[in-house]
C-alpha cells in the first residue's frame, strides 16, 4: 500500500507503531489491565488514530519528500491510493501534503525541512537608542512582492483522478 511505503522507508521511531495500533484497535485491553473505563477508550480511539494519520507523520519527517520516495512506489499503489483520497479525510490530507510539495517543487519555492539554526538576539539597552520597541511588530527584512513576483499556478485538475495518478507516477518516477 502506497501509505505503507512512505511509513516503512521514513525514519522516524513511530513508523513501527502500525502493527501494534491494528492490535490495540481491535482489542485496547491487550497486555494491559484496564482499571477506568475511559482507559479502554483512549487506547482504542488513540490507536485508530495512528492506523489513520501514520502515514501523513512519517511523510513529514522526510527532509525532501518527493526526492527520497522516488522510485519508492507501484503503479498499482498510486491507482489504489489516489481513489481512496475522495472517501478518506487522513488520505486526503496526505495527497494535498504531497502536492503542496510537488507544487513547491515545480515553482522553485520548495525549502527542504531542516532544523533553523537558533538566533542569538542582543538585548542590552543602548543610550543611544531612540526607539527599542520599534522592531516589535514587523520585520526590517521583510519585502513586499508585487503579484508579477508571486509564482504561476501549476495546471492541473484535481478532481481528475486520472491526471493526479499520472502526475504522481511522473513525479516519483514509478517504472511501468
Amino acid at each position: 500500500m502506497f501509505e505503507e511505503k512512505i511509513i516503512k522507508n521514513c525514519g522516524v521511531r513511530q513508523r513501527n507503531l502500525m502493527r501494534p495500533a491494528k492490535l490495540a484497535s481491535e482489542k485496547p485491553d491487550t497486555g494491559v489491565k484496564i482499571l477506568k473505563r475511559g482507559a479502554y477508550f483512549v487506547i482504542r480511539d488513540c490507536a485508530d488514530i495512528t492506523q489513520n494519520y501514520l502515514s501523513l507523520l512519517a511523510y513529514g519527517s522526510y527532509k525532501d519528500p518527493i526526492e527520497e520516495l522516488q522510485q519508492k512506489f507501484t503503479e498499482n499503489e498510486i491507482i489504489d491510493f489516489v481513489p481512496r483520497s475522495s472517501k478518506e479525510v487522513y488520505t486526503k490530507q496526505l495527497l494535498n501534503n504531497i502536492f503542496a510539495d510537488v507544487f513547491a517543487k515545480e515553482r522553485g519555492t520548495y525549502v527542504k525541512v531542516e532544523s533553523t539554526p537558533e538566533v542569538e538576539l542582543d538585548f542590552t539597552e543602548g543610550d543611544d537608542e531612540d526607539d527599542i520597541y520599534g522592531d516589535y511588530e514587523f520585520d526590517d527584512d521583510e519585502v513586499s512582492s508585487s503579484s508579477s513576483d508571486l509564482p504561476q499556478p501549476i495546471d492541473l485538475d484535481m478532481s481528475d483522478g486520472t491526471a493526479i495518478i499520472e502526475k504522481l507516477i511522473e513525479v516519483f518516477n514509478v517504472k511501468r
